[in-house]
């Protein structure tokens, strides 16, 4: 599920680049731990995903009002505590439940990546469940729930994209989601709000799934990559002192592995 790679401090692009492309197969997180990079970590990293496949120009910048047309066409953007952003999970402090980042966006990329430029004390981990541990906890603890889940569509849309897909369906065997409780269309019919709101409500309780959640909480310096259709990720709260006590450098990656 998870392999935290420890690398030099002074590691370089390619060294990150061969230590994901060694993991990646067998792995749906990566995390490059240990790592000072010198330069602007836009830049080193940047460079390393020109050597693991490429970037794809989808930032979204919260401070435009209107959710429908905050797509920037940059790589990069700021997942950084600032109070002054209301109603942004990726400016606030508050945990951030489990969805994946491509559900509202046909033919999105394969992995999620994040760098972090600062972290605070208190909390702020980047955490992962399994997608075969989301399906485990849904068979044992709420099967029916799990059988409309596999039956039912649900459509997506933000920042003038839409993407209709079930929260869950297998391919060559394996589970593949596609959720993100606060970007379910809001013109969609009752049957599929009243499951948005059952699997929210499963997520957030479910002994299991808490039980099989796994954390990240990165250094300065650090990275993270993970399958972003195989698993459902999201954050631990903390407690901010400052703005940018928390400030991660977010992109969106095809990775040719």
């Amino acid at each position: 599920m998870l392999k935290s790679v420890i690398l030099p401090e002074a590691a370089s692009a390619d060294d990150c680049a061969r230590a994901v492309l060694e993991a990646w197969p067998d792995n749906l997180v990566v995390h490059l731990a240990g790592l000072k990079p010198e330069q602007d970590l836009r830049e080193f990293y940047g460079a390393m995903f020109d050597k693991i496949g490429h970037a794809e120009p989808l930032a979204e910048d919260a401070t435009v009002g209107d959710r429908n047309s905050q797509r920037t066409g940059e790589v990069w953007m700021q997942v950084r505590y600032d109070p002054a952003i209301p109603d942004a999970y990726r400016h606030s402090a508050n945990p951030q439940p489990l969805h994946t980042d491509g559900s509202y966006i046909p033919g999105f990329p394969n992995a999620g990546f994040l760098a972090c430029k600062a972290m605070p004390k208190s909390g702020g981990a980047t955490t992962f469940i399994a997608g075969k541990d989301v399906v485990a906890a849904l068979q044992s603890e709420a099967p029916d729930l799990y059988d409309r889940l596999l039956a039912v569509d649900i459509p997506h849309a933000r920042s003038g994209d839409r993407r209709v897909a079930p929260f869950l369906r297998f391919e060559d065997g394996e589970p593949v989601l596609n959720w993100n409780y606060y970007c379910v269309d809001t013109e969609a019919d009752a049957e599929v709000q009243s499951l948005r709101q059952a699997l929210f409500d499963f997520l957030d309780s479910s002994p299991m799934i808490a039980e099989r959640l796994q954390r990240v909480k990165l250094s300065p310096g650090e990275a993270v990559l993970w399958k972003d259709d195989r698993l459902l990720h999201g954050r631990d709260g903390f407690d901010p002192e400052i703005v940018s006590d928390r400030f991660l450098w977010k992109a969106q990656v095809q990775v040719e592995a």
